[in-house]
């Protein structure tokens, strides 16, 4: 057991980033086909959806730590924070949940950080173009779309959500899967 929470951090990141794109799949299935699922249940994936999307943004740091300021390792701990914080609240609060649209200001927060990582990051060659893109196009959604919500109070109309669905695949592979390559890249080369 010792051996799985000491692992090296490129391992974690890769574990958690398939747990992130499983959640994921698993939620979206939930959601666009409309399923019952027990609270329990419901509550379980969302707190291991941020926990490994907790794991995969402090990992990031490591990922790209050559390329940026130290103080970045601070900003990805408190992002990591303010997930996990945000995924409680979503857990614990029935006017918070996923159904609802869940807790609104983690989801800006996430999302307008993450661009600014990515658009950071973008030609560096540490992640590949195509997860750079799918990136910046589910994270500039998500910001759309949450902040439509969070700052005007406006409710994007159902017709137009699908856009929004879209997004967040691409988000999902983008971050999830690409962080996953990036992280293989990343171990490949060392050992070499």
């Amino acid at each position: 057991m010792k051996t799985f929470f000491t692992q090296p951090i490129g391992q974690l990141a890769r574990q958690n980033s398939l747990g992130f794109i499983v959640c994921n799949v698993f939620l979206l299935v939930v959601g666009f086909g409309e399923l019952d699922v027990p609270v329990g249940l419901g509550n379980l994936l969302n707190f291991l959806w941020g926990f490994s999307l907790f794991s995969i943004i402090l990992a990031g740091y490591y990922l790209v730590k050559d390329q940026v300021p130290d103080y970045w390792r601070e900003a990805s701990a408190i992002l990591g924070g303010v997930i996990l914080v945000g995924t409680f609240i979503e857990i614990s609060s029935p006017e918070y949940t996923l159904d609802n649209g869940g807790f609104v200001p983690m989801y800006f927060f996430w999302g307008f950080n993450s661009l600014i990582y990515n658009l950071t990051m973008r030609g560096t060659g540490v992640f590949r173009p195509i997860y750079e893109y799918l990136s910046i196009f589910g994270f500039i959604s998500i910001i759309i779309f949450s902040g439509a919500n969070m700052f005007f109070d406006y409710a994007i109309p159902e017709s137009i959500q699908p856009i929004f669905g879209i997004g967040w695949i691409a988000m999902v592979v983008g971050l999830g899967y690409g962080s996953y390559v990036a992280w293989g890249d990343k171990m490949s080369s060392s050992t070499e």
